[in-house]
């Protein structure tokens, strides 16, 4: 598990410890001594055997507590690691998620300052790591100035070269079959999308958008693909919790070999401009602000790109359903 997983699971769960300690001391402070024969809570104990068994039973309560708001929020540990988040929206099928509550309950009554004090840690770790790479950098940019300076006229020579090269080289023809998946996309984004595709054929790579929108009958078959048909598991959104079913999302690969090849490999540079061409595909994306799957922290999809206007899919599940769509049948986006 690296560091970043780490934090981001730290940063879940100390305010999740924060509510389930107030519940803790609700619970102290208005449960009557002796209810149900829990015995003594709030004041501590002379008699060190009985000061155990109150410690055992704050121990309880604290428990208790954290079991109630991770249950109540559906805090599965499990789904917290995988994909950052937790609620009851848009998790996995199947009870293991009652597992992870247990585990999240039972780590949550360790307290927010055990919490508190892990994020600490971690984040002074990475700062100390990042300090120690920077400073390996600067020692390393120091030992290899003069072996630039001399280098620098060769690379100018090179550049001159690959720009002669690429000016030589004709522009990709374009794809049909890309046209017709912009022409899918939500009309906000399809003038945005055909300049981004122009951009990208004008640096000399030639890629293709495999998929665009994709309607709720063909989400729930692609969901059931490893799990009630046969095949590999390559999605966890049923119908309506993707954004290529609302025309917001794009896949893409490279094409090689004059178009006649189909390529998801990251580390090819058919332009010859020392640059991988998956990276200066991701760039042009991002540069006109789309979202970029290889940048998630859990499940990483690299082809994947997606222009959400700052709506989530549950928001867009809802207009969809109150029919606040366009005469194409898109979901209306202010």
């Amino acid at each position: 598990m690296n560091a970043d997983v780490l934090i981001s699971l730290v940063v879940i769960l100390l305010p999740l410890s924060f509510i389930s300690e107030r519940i803790a001391n609700l619970i102290k402070l208005f449960l009557p001594t002796g209810f149900l024969g829990v015995g003594n809570l709030r004041y501590k104990e002379n008699d060190p055997v009985q000061e155990k068994r109150r410690e055992r039973r704050i121990f309880g309560v604290s428990l208790f507590s954290g079991l109630v708001v991770a249950f109540a929020l559906r805090a599965d540990l499990f789904t917290i690691l995988n994909n950052g988040s937790f609620g009851w929206t848009n998790y996995p099928e199947g009870y293991s998620w009652i597992v992870g509550c247990l585990f999240s309950g039972f780590f949550l009554s360790w307290g927010s300052r055990f919490w508190h004090d892990l994020l600490g840690i971690l984040l002074e770790m990475k700062n100390i790591k990042r300090a120690n790479v920077e400073e390996k950098s600067v020692d390393l940019k120091k030992k290899n100035l003069d072996v630039k300076l001399l280098e620098d006229k060769c690379e100018e020579e090179t550049e001159v070269t690959n720009i002669l090269h690429q000016a030589d080289r004709p522009k990709p023809e374009m794809d049909g079959v890309t046209i017709k998946r912009i022409a899918k996309l939500h009309p906000k984004l399809r003038l945005e999308a055909e300049q981004i595709y122009n951009e990208i054929l004008e640096k000399g790579i030639a890629v293709r958008f495999t998929d665009t929108l994709r309607t709720f009958a063909e989400q729930d078959a692609l969901y059931a693909q490893g799990r009630t048909k046969p095949g590999k598991i390559v999605t966890n959104a049923k119908a309506g919790q993707s954004f290529h079913n609302y025309g917001l999302a794009l896949d893409f690969c490279l094409l090689i070999n004059n178009g006649k090849q189909v390529s998801w490999d990251r580390n090819t540079d058919i332009n010859a401009n020392e640059k991988f061409d998956w990276d200066e595909v991701v760039a042009v994306f991002k540069h006109y602000g789309w979202d970029w799957g290889g940048d998630w922290i859990r499940f990483k999809d690299y082809p994947h790109f997606q222009r959400t206007f700052g709506k989530s899919t549950a928001e867009l599940l809802t207009l969809h359903n109150s029919s606040k769509v366009d005469e194409e049948g898109y979901v209306l986006i202010s």
